[in-house]
């Protein structure tokens, strides 16, 4: 049960940073520093998040 915890959290992490990336592309736009910084955060997790799954 502790994997499907994992699998949960992570899910929600990425909601998280995804909601967060939406807010700040529309505040400064895509190409902003910050904005770049959580879509490459996003990339690993969602990295994390498959690599999960298929365990």
């Amino acid at each position: 049960m502790e994997g499907v915890q994992v699998v949960r959290n992570c899910k929600l992490e990425i909601e998280r940073v995804r909601e967060q990336l939406i807010q700040a592309a529309e505040k400064y736009g895509m190409n902003a520093e910050n904005t770049i910084e959580l879509s490459r955060k996003l990339d690993v997790l969602i990295n994390k998040f498959n690599g999960k799954k298929e365990i």
